[in-house]
């Protein structure tokens, strides 16, 4: 089954906002070493920046997702886009660290608006939600690549605030865009069967699990994020490139792992056994995680690329499943929980990596990171249990 020209337009639309949302939140990690020398921070002081920036853009997703139901998830996409505006504009005119500290926060906080939107949108518009879900993880990864590159790029020429005025420029083409695209249109929802209180109930507590288990993988897949300019921009030379060029490419290789994770996981997510997927891509991600750990040098770029594809490909299988267990009415509010677990509590790897990378060694991420991996593949297991029993 191929996308209709109206699904087609709604995949573009939530895609196009994706890949800015990635941009704008990787600018920090891109720009970590010259925030560091410039401000004069210890790896955990940055650790507590980024996780300022990542913290408040999981918990303004569980609000998000009660907007979403209640306005609307397009009205709630134009405040998404403004609110990165303001907040990119005040961290390019930082002067003090307070000032970029409320700069990245306001970041955080309006880019945090999007997921509930995005995801709501394509499970009640796209009739193939789990491949309309793995289009949707492809572009916030392009978005996590493209971040890096530019990062790189404007870097190799200017300063860090200048990347932040890149993110105010983005922000406001694609808010821009979505005002012009949004004069035709025609969204029909897709008709839905309605479930039974009995299949509600049972319905929350896996979702309850989905959730648990999503949060460990989205602890993982922040690390990888938030350390890996920091990390390759250490460990790697390459002559005539800065310490941040080096990092912000690397990454960008890494990060490319993750496309082809998702066009994968959206496969996978409208197969029969899902679950099953989820545990080996997470059982996957924590082994190949170790290894990173171990091998050090130029392979631990191969693995961290290994590692991103299984830690990314497991999204769109849980966001499709979030989608089948809740009824559209509450779909935005599902989305928002599970973002607000997952990037929430997820991005507290930011303050406890630093810590563990200030007593010891930046490496040791990757232990942190597959440890998070095994987790969520265990809850995965308890979750496929309780569907046999049910059975």
């Amino acid at each position: 089954m191929t996308l209709n020209h109206q699904e087609r337009r709604v995949v573009g639309l939530t895609g196009g906002a994706h890949i800015i949302i990635h941009v704008v939140m990787e600018t920090l990690p891109a720009v970590s070493i010259l925030l560091i020398r410039q401000f004069g921070l210890d790896t955990f002081q940055y650790g507590l920046l980024a996780n300022l920036s990542y913290l408040t853009f999981g918990l303004i997703s569980l609000p998000a997702g009660f907007l979403v139901d209640r306005i609307g998830a397009r009205k709630t996409l134009r405040l998404c886009l403004g609110g990165i505006v303001i907040g990119a504009l005040i961290t390019a005119l930082a002067t003090t660290l307070w000032m970029l500290a409320l700069g990245v926060g306001l970041i955080g906080l309006a880019a945090g608006l999007y997921h509930p939107i995005g995801l709501t949108l394509i499970s009640a518009e796209v009739r193939q939600s789990g491949r309309g879900m793995g289009y949707h993880g492809i572009t916030g990864n392009i978005g996590h690549v493209v971040g890096h590159l530019l990062g790189a790029g404007v870097l190799a020429v200017a300063g860090w605030p200048q990347l932040f005025g890149v993110s105010v420029l983005l922000s406001l083409g694609m808010l821009s865009y979505q005002v012009i695209s949004e004069r035709r249109r025609s969204s029909p929802a897709l008709a839905e069967p309605i479930p039974t209180i009995a299949q509600e109930k049972a319905n929350l507590k896996r979702i309850a699990l989905v959730i648990v288990g999503t949060t460990f993988l989205g602890f993982a897949h922040r690390g990888l994020e938030i350390f890996m300019p920091l990390y390759f921009g250490n460990a790697f030379f390459l002559a005539g490139l800065s310490e941040e060029v080096i990092g912000n490419l690397a990454a960008a290789v890494v990060l490319l792992g993750g496309v082809l994770g998702q066009l994968i996981g959206g496969r996978l997510a409208d197969k029969e056994k899902p679950l099953r997927s989820l545990m080996a891509m997470s059982l996957g991600g924590a082994a190949i995680a170790g290894l990173s750990g171990v091998i050090g040098g130029w392979g631990s770029l191969l693995s961290s690329f290994l590692l991103a594809a299984m830690l990314f490909g497991t999204l769109p299988i849980s966001n499709n499943l979030i989608g089948r267990l809740l009824p559209a009415k509450h779909r935005g509010k599902g989305y928002g929980l599970l973002s607000t677990f997952t990037f929430g509590a997820g991005s507290l790897v930011a303050s406890i990596g630093g810590a563990l990378a200030e007593s010891s060694e930046l490496s040791n991420i990757f232990y942190l990171m597959g440890g998070a991996a095994l987790l969520g593949a265990m809850v995965f297991y308890l979750l496929s249990l309780r569907k046999e029993q049910s059975a």
